[in-house]
């Protein structure tokens, strides 16, 4: 039996019944699924054993980049962190993704990768303290009547996004091109930071952008443009 054998034979025996949890060969074919996987997307038996993402539908669309993103594990051998969602029959969830290589103790190379999924519920998760600038705000205010009193654009809700998870500007601008299929310059997502997001939530700098931002409810909805499936990296 391999290396990789046992340890996929050991997780179901470690793993808590609702943790997600992949492990994929250097193939990029499917080696273990977690039950809680296997159950939710009617996997049954062995049969997930030579599937592959495209072989899930919550994830089927963005299924080439799953095994990109498998392939850099692996080559540069460090966990990576994702922000990812999955369409559930046309509910949006999010998760924290973290992929980690699987080594070979005996020969220390890659055999694989382990991909395990955190659900999340709000995306101020990913902000580690409310600094006190939030205090300034007026506990009175009414988000929706608020929120609907800025209007933000498409591109503006997605930049508003990426900044609540301190993406900075440059991969903003990476992830803003990729999700968007166009070429935007860093220095057009500068101004959409500092000439119009500060400007509508009435702030001063990047910070208290993302507290307002957060305190406004921001941190629990998705941009419009995101309503189907995405994968961003954030470490």
């Amino acid at each position: 039996m391999s290396f990789l054998d046992k340890y996929v034979a050991a997780l179901d025996l470690v793993l808590m019944p609702e943790q997600k949890t992949i492990v994929v060969a250097l193939d990029s074919l499917f080696r273990y699924l977690s039950p809680a996987i296997r159950e939710e997307y009617g996997l049954v038996g062995d049969d997930y054993r030579y599937a592959s993402y495209a072989n899930l539908p919550p994830i089927r669309q963005i299924a080439p980049s799953c095994i990109d993103e498998d392939k850099e594990c692996l080559r540069t051998l460090q966990v990576q962190q994702y922000i990812t969602s999955q369409n559930h029959e046309g509910e949006i969830r999010l998760y924290l993704k973290q992929k980690m290589p699987i080594l070979d103790p005996e020969f220390m190379i890659a055999i694989g990768v382990r991909i395990d999924f955190m659900p999340i519920f709000s995306l101020g998760h990913f902000k580690p303290y409310i600094n006190h600038h939030i205090v300034k705000y007026d506990n009175s205010l009414s988000c929706v009547a608020e929120r609907e009193k800025i209007n933000l654009t498409e591109i503006e809700e997605l930049v508003l996004f990426l900044l609540i998870m301190y993406v900075k500007p440059k991969v903003v601008t990476t992830h803003l091109n990729y999700i968007m299929d166009k070429d935007v310059a860093i220095s057009t997502v500068r101004n959409i930071i500092h000439q119009q997001l500060l400007r509508k939530f009435n702030v001063v700098n990047t910070e208290e952008l993302i507290d307002k931002a957060i305190f406004m409810g921001y941190d629990t909805m998705l941009p419009r443009i995101m309503i189907e499936q995405f994968s961003i990296r954030i470490a």
